[in-house]
């Protein structure tokens, strides 16, 4: 690989030099006459002579004759030119027109010092060097540049950048040519962009709210899940194109010296797929909690990408579908830019103890796979199917399933199309309802705001065909019917008082949280009003009100009572007319929730959320949990004894793993929120 070099052997301190790579094997690109004269000298010209042969011919008024001259004299001579043999300029004579630069890469380099030898075609540079070549930047102390097999060894606070590539080091051997090598003591960080998540389904209480919420099952922040920049040790990294190999590696989500959490392996092997995703393979890895205790991870490979994925593992537990505790694990099949499958094979525990097959029957097994795509023109698509067991001859009481498909429509609006077999609700004080099939369509809109009133305002119309369990007809049973709803969201958020967040610090806004608290205390007001209207003629008309409070107070910084979330809504529902359904009748006219999230001590604490029907006293939903909660993970238990819903989950801030949904279909204020 042929350079052009610098006119020079010995470039002066504080110095940069420019060199481009050259089309040619060491002869010059022809010119009229002049050139094909120099190409038949007997003896070899270094290129340094010929460039500045060129240089100087260029001033001559008469280049063919001067040429022909110089010609003669050259064969006359008993060797080859030295390189200094060239007469030299003189002070009062015109500035040498510039060589038009090759086509070719342009390599630059400049430091304290540099050296550069003809004839191995080498640079030696030292002190403060930066080389910018091909895209890609080197800091070094000292760097050793072979311009013709273009292989670089640097040395000394190594620091390289190639793309989303920010590499250290103490010592780099690279190739910019066939774009390998390695690096010793290696330390960096990737970048790998945003999440996006497809939503089965949205309802105008979703996307209006602006209120802050309060919740023991999470913070709630959209933000929670995003995948930013992760760091890494490795004791050698080598470089393969964009692939890299790293032993003895160390990667943590933890800015701070020395991490908190670690993920440990002593090889792995970053691979990108493609623009958005990246394959990280490990050897045995074991995640490493506060430099001592650790635990062994589940899996070997895993894809970071802009797709949501349940988590490795997960200890679960479901009364209703699968009879208590099951064990979870997921595994990516299909890692595409657009598409990504996820199979998450399932062990019933507290069935298979309690079953006479033990383990060894199909029902004791489990499986949910997930399927999501995200394209270019703003179009999603999400589909899930789920089996508490494995019998096959009962497979219409064991699978459910649906899939959605999001498009963009008139600017900066949603269309959700969806389709949904035995969907599992839930309606407040009526308890669990299967709706055995839903087809239809649903028509979001963007949410306003109303001139300077900064109240909010969006709504939704939907068309759908649905099969439920129908109780205007004796005896019950499941009858299809058209359904056509609307519905109308007004939401207003009144900020009470707003506090001050602790610095980002370890010690401080940092020490228990992934983000620096907020104290903050707002109050919200929510009207919704709903109408469906059925095919049999029904209808039913509801209009919602909803009040309440929100607060956060302390930074979760001091070791004691540092600490306490609190919610407190009341909703008084209007209604008239009567659904022919169950999943979706108005159950609860007036209802009160409440939730506390309290630090007990240090990162643990304690949550509980309830809702009370005030029409007849019950208790119809309840959260507990207890979370050990730190800045680059938390340990959570969550149970909801009136969902017959639990869950052991370790949460790992800035990995793209989320809680699996729970299968469940919530009734919030008239519509149904699918997860």
């Amino acid at each position: 690989m042929d350079f052009l070099p610098p006119p020079s052997t010995q470039l002066p301190p504080h110095s940069q030099a420019e060199v481009r790579r050259a089309n040619f094997n060491q002869t010059l690109s022809p010119l009229p006459t002049l050139d094909l004269r120099i190409a038949r000298l007997p003896v070899e010209l270094p290129t340094e002579v010929r460039s500045q042969l060129q240089l100087f011919f260029d001033t001559l008024p008469d280049p063919n004759s001067l040429a022909q001259q110089i010609n003669s004299t050259l064969i006359a001579q008993a060797g080859p030119i030295k390189p200094n043999s060239l007469p030299k300029p003189k002070p009062r004579d015109k500035p040498r027109p510039t060589l038009p630069p090759r086509v070719g890469d342009k390599l630059n380099v400049v430091s304290d010092r540099q050296e550069y030898d003809v004839n191995t075609q080498v640079f030696l540079a030292e002190g403060n060097v930066v080389i910018n070549y091909k895209k890609s930047e080197l800091k070094a102390d000292r760097v050793r540049l072979d311009t013709k097999t273009q292989e670089v060894i640097a040395e000394g606070n190594v620091f390289f950048t190639r793309g989303d590539q920010r590499l250290r080091g103490t010592k780099l051997t690279y190739n910019y040519g066939n774009v390998k090598g390695e690096l010793l003591k290696a330390s960096g960080a990737v970048d790998l962009g945003n999440l996006q998540s497809s939503e089965v389904s949205r309802s105008p209480a979703d996307v209006a709210t602006n209120s802050v919420t309060v919740s023991v099952g999470g913070t709630g922040d959209a933000n929670e899940g995003r995948v930013r920049r992760i760091g890494f040790i490795a004791e050698r990294l080598i470089i393969d194109g964009d692939n890299w190999t790293a032993e003895n590696l160390r990667v943590t989500n933890d800015p701070f010296t020395p991490p908190e959490l670690e993920l440990v392996t002593s090889k792995a092997t970053l691979t990108p797929i493609s623009p958005t995703q990246n394959r990280l393979e490990l050897e045995s890895p074991k995640i490493v909690f506060d430099q001592g205790f650790s635990l062994p991870l589940p899996v070997n490979s895993i894809i970071l990408d802009r797709f949501q994925r349940f988590a490795p593992a997960l200890v679960g537990f479901d009364k209703r579908d699968r009879d208590g505790i099951y064990y979870q694990q997921s595994f990516d099949v299909i890692t595409q830019p657009n598409l990504s499958l996820q199979v998450s094979p399932q062990l019933l525990l507290q069935r298979a103890f309690s079953s006479q097959s033990g383990f060894s029957g199909f029902d004791i097994l489990g499986i949910v796979a997930t399927l999501n795509g995200a394209f270019d023109d703003g179009q999603t698509l999400s589909a899930r199917a789920s089996f508490s067991g494995l019998n096959f001859s009962k497979i219409d009481s064991l699978l459910r399933f649906n899939v959605s498909h999001q498009v963009p429509v008139f600017g900066n609006h949603t269309l959700v199309s969806q389709y949904a077999f035995r969907d599992r609700v839930y309606n407040g004080s009526l308890g669990y309802q299967d709706v055995n099939n839903i087809l239809g369509s649903t028509l979001i809109s963007p949410t306003y705001t109303l001139g300077d009133s900064q109240i909010s305002f969006n709504y939704q119309v939907a068309a759908q065909l649905v099969g439920a369990v129908r109780d205007d007809i004796q005896p019950s049973t499941i009858g299809s019917l058209i359904r056509l709803q609307s519905a109308v969201v007004l939401s207003r958020a009144f900020p009470l008082y707003r506090g001050e967040a602790l610095p980002a610090e370890k010690e401080t806004g940092l020490r228990f949280s992934p983000k620096p608290i907020v104290p903050r205390l707002d109050a919200f007001v929510t009207a919704q009003g709903v109408n469906s209207l059925y095919s049999n003629g029904a209808n039913q008309a509801v209009l919602y009100g909803t009040i309440g409070l929100a607060a956060e107070v302390g930074n979760f910084a001091k070791d004691f009572l540092d600490y306490t979330g609190l919610t407190l809504s009341y909703t008084q529902a209007f209604s008239s007319g009567k659904s022919p359904f169950l999943f979706d009748r108005v159950a609860d006219n007036r209802s009160l929730t409440a939730g506390i999230v309290q630090q007990i001590y240090g990162p643990l604490r304690f949550g509980i959320q309830q809702s009370w029907s005030l029409d007849s006293g019950n208790l119809f939903d309840s959260v507990y949990s207890l979370e050990y909660a730190r800045r680059t993970y938390s340990v959570l238990i969550r149970y909801n004894p009136n969902q017959g819903l639990g869950e052991f989950l370790l949460r790992i801030s800035d990995f793209n793993w989320t809680r699996p949904p729970d299968n469940v279909t919530t009734i919030q204020n008239g519509i149904e929120q699918r997860n």
